[in-house]
């Protein structure tokens, strides 16, 4: 691209130099052992743009130099004094000597180039690289779906995502010891305590990626520079969606134990209210009772008049009135002997008596008062059976009050 297009869209669209190289320092943990093994060693970075990398490679100590196609991006780093030239990529690597260099890096070039033109680039970095030297490899990451889906887009030089397992795939099968891939700059938030959302889902996971491929070495050799590589970088699509389930089951539950909470109040409060009403029915009713209790008395008795006559009801009624009077005047009577005196003296006098003594179905003999008074328990309720119901009781509750008498 011409007339500082690509310059002013990366300006935009990319960062600032400072936040550039600021993200970058996350490599510098993978390189630092490496200046430390070859002091003034030689680092490549292709695609170099503004220079934020070659200035680290440069604070770090090594001997870096810079390739890039576009000449408006290189005339920042030509401001800044920083070792850059016009060149393609696998032109550089090819000038180079074997094992020269101790990092070769490409950042947010791969997703720039055709793929048979990277197997090569990878070809040839392996072959530049001294032992333990380090391939670092960034590009957008695919994994986040904003990214996968849009902003990848947005720069039209970008031929096709690559899915982290098909880059780190490259230096593997070409030959590469150890390959780590480094998910990079996802948001500072995914780190704090809180509920994650469909927002974090879809743009939270690491927007970049890096595939950092180490050369193979002795084992003395790698272990100076290896202890960085044990580290995982970044988050994945898996870790971010994993968190917003947990998210949606905590809140799906303290939802339901919301509701499980109202719920239970609203039951309490319908008790209380059916309670309340149900009691007042219930006491409702039985005032009803009492008030009709009356109506329901005269209501049977009319039902009984229909049923058994008005004679026949009479005479019912009235025997149970006078067995009542009877009963409660033999008690009267048998708790007081004087009154029980005069009594049998007032039915003699007015000749009332002896039809007492009487009965239809019994001749005189039997109720005889003198044969009576002597007769033993089996004489006299021989005598009694014959009688009417209500003498009997008469007799029976007299008899029972004298006994009483006796005893005090």
């Amino acid at each position: 691209m011409s007339d500082g297009f690509y310059r002013a869209f990366e300006d935009k669209h990319r960062g600032t130099l400072a936040q550039i190289k600021s993200a970058q320092r996350v490599y510098l943990p993978l390189i630092t052992p490496l200046s430390t093994l070859y002091p003034r060693a030689q680092a490549i970075d292709l695609g170099c743009g503004r220079g934020e990398w070659l200035e680290l490679l440069e604070e770090s100590g090594f001997d870096a130099q810079g390739i890039d196609l576009d000449d408006g991006m290189l005339a920042e780093c030509r401001a800044r004094r920083l070792k850059v030239r016009t060149l393609d990529a696998i032109t550089a690597l090819k000038e180079l000597p074997d094992e020269s260099q101790a990092v070769v890096s490409g950042f947010h070039l791969a997703e720039h180039i055709p793929f048979d033109v990277l197997q090569a680039l990878v070809q040839e970095a392996l072959r530049v690289l001294k032992p333990a030297g380090l391939l670092i490899l960034e590009t957008p990451n695919p994994e986040n779906i904003t990214v996968g889906t849009t902003n990848f887009y947005l720069d039209p030089t970008h031929n096709r995502p690559l899915p982290p397992l098909l880059l780190s795939f490259l230096p593997e099968y070409y030959g590469f010891g150890r390959v780590k891939v480094l998910r990079l700059q996802e948001p500072v938030s995914l780190n704090q305590t809180r509920r994650f959302t469909i927002h974090d889902v879809l743009g939270g996971v690491s927007p970049d990626y890096a595939i950092v491929a180490q050369k193979v070495a002795p084992l003395s050799v790698l272990n100076q520079v290896s202890q960085a590589l044990d580290l995982e970088y970044g988050v994945t699509l898996a870790q971010v969606a994993n968190q917003f389930e947990l998210g949606i089951e905590s809140q799906t539950e303290n939802k339901v134990n919301e509701l499980d909470i109202k719920l239970n109040i609203t039951l309490q409060r319908v008790d209380r209210s059916l309670s309340e009403r149900l009691n007042a029915i219930d006491a409702r009713i039985n005032e009803l009772e009492a008030s009709l209790s009356p109506f329901i008395r005269i209501g049977n008795q009319i039902r009984l008049l229909r049923a058994q006559g008005i004679i026949a009801r009479t005479r019912i009624i009235t025997k149970k009135i006078i067995r009542v009077l009877v009963s409660r005047c033999a008690r009267f009577v048998s708790a007081h002997p004087r009154v029980k005196e005069m009594m049998i003296s007032l039915t003699k006098r007015i000749g009332l008596y002896d039809r007492l003594q009487s009965s239809r179905r019994v001749s005189p003999a039997v109720v005889n008062p003198d044969k009576l008074k002597n007769a033993s328990t089996e004489e006299l309720n021989l005598a009694l059976k014959d009688f009417p119901l209500e003498v009997r009781q008469a007799y029976n509750d007299l008899n029972a009050e004298i006994k009483k008498q006796e005893k005090h």
